[in-house]
């Protein structure tokens, strides 16, 4: 392979690392700017920027900093993750219109342009200025090419899951992954299981992973009568999280907002039945009584629907959709093909 540089703008943390990960081996050497350390980004090399423009003097230091470093780099490709301030300096210090691949993660296109004038100008001049473009789901893509005005061909891929969770005999147990944050509800989750509970099925257990206000939901699982069923097991590794798909007959994930979620494919490759609220996103992948259920009701005993799917053919269907679009290879392949339109001739 001769030599192929990339450049890759992005915000500390998991999708950053994921990104690199699934795409590194199409390069012979990567170079990261993000803003502030990371664990695994400890083999990549790498500069720590400020990205905020909350100081008006970061708003042309940054794109300085980012040019100097292209100078330096020389690359041969930039990779730009979340239409942000990154984004938008990245596009101004790239003077020698290097293929750049613009990456939108989901809020940023979807609800944070909403937020004031400045946030959707700084938008609409990333998508205007790219040269290809990446989202997680169709509709996502959609608000991209409005914001563009016009078509900006974007592929829809996100970096999958490892196949390597195989379904286990499933046990009475609903599960949920997703962070304690506002965002996703999770006392909606437990308040939902009570009811769940009480319709009488007391032989089943809610298992909750991840991390935020732990002691405010052990509070509402105590108030409900549900305490003695609920289990909090905080961040799980990997090999946990596994575990829990494999042996959990329902996994639940309802969201306020969200793109497709990678817990979703994991969950569905499984064996769980997905029990998601009612996005865009998620109608991409779950339809509502075949595959999975579609909550728009959170009042309602949504959970206890779930039982009532022809389990073995969602198992069927769910786990040779995701073969065929969830996994790493699969959607590596996507973005390779990006790549080919400027490597291979």
């Amino acid at each position: 392979m001769s030599e192929r540089k990339l450049l890759v703008v992005g915000s500390s943390g998991i999708h950053t690392f994921n990104t690199i990960d699934l795409i590194k081996d199409y390069f012979s050497d990567v170079f990261l700017i993000t803003d502030k350390e990371y664990d695994d980004f400890k083999k990549i090399e790498h500069k720590i920027f400020d990205f905020s423009f909350s100081n008006p003097l970061n708003i042309p230091l940054l794109p300085h900093k980012i040019n100097r470093v292209i100078k330096e780099y020389k690359p041969d490709f930039i990779i730009i993750i979340q239409v942000s301030t990154s984004a938008f300096a990245t596009i101004i210090a790239n003077t020698k219109n290097i293929p750049t691949l613009v990456i939108a993660l989901g809020s940023d296109v979807l609800t944070t342009p909403q937020k004031g004038f400045f946030y959707k100008q700084m938008a609409k001049f990333v998508l205007k200025r790219g040269k290809y473009f990446n989202t997680g789901a169709r509709f996502a893509a959609e608000k991209m090419n409005a914001l563009a005005g016009r078509d900006l061909n974007v592929v829809v891929a996100n970096s999958g899951f490892e196949p390597g969770c195989t379904p286990m005999e499933k046990q009475n147990i609903v599960y949920s992954n997703r962070l304690h944050k506002s965002l996703y509800r999770i006392p909606q989750i437990v308040e939902a299981f009570a009811r769940f509970v009480k319709n009488g099925r007391e032989d089943w257990k809610l298992v909750i992973g991840a991390t935020g206000d732990e002691e405010n939901l052990k509070r509402i699982a105590k108030e409900l009568a549900v305490e003695d069923k609920v289990e909090f097991i905080g961040w799980v590794e990997k090999e946990t999280n596994n575990y829990y798909y494999s042996i959990s007959k329902i996994w639940v994930s309802i969201p306020e907002t969200d793109n497709t979620p990678i817990s979703l494919m994991e969950a569905m490759a499984a064996g769980c039945i997905p029990v998601m609220s009612d996005l865009i996103a998620n109608r991409e992948w779950v339809e509502d009584g075949k595959n999975g259920i579609i909550v728009s009701d959170y009042s309602s005993n949504y959970i206890e629907r779930a039982l009532s799917l022809n389990y073995d053919s969602l198992v069927r269907y769910n786990i040779d959709l995701m073969e065929r679009e969830g996994t790493k290879d699969a959607n590596r392949r996507k973005f390779y093909s990006i790549f080919d339109k400027e490597f291979v001739k």
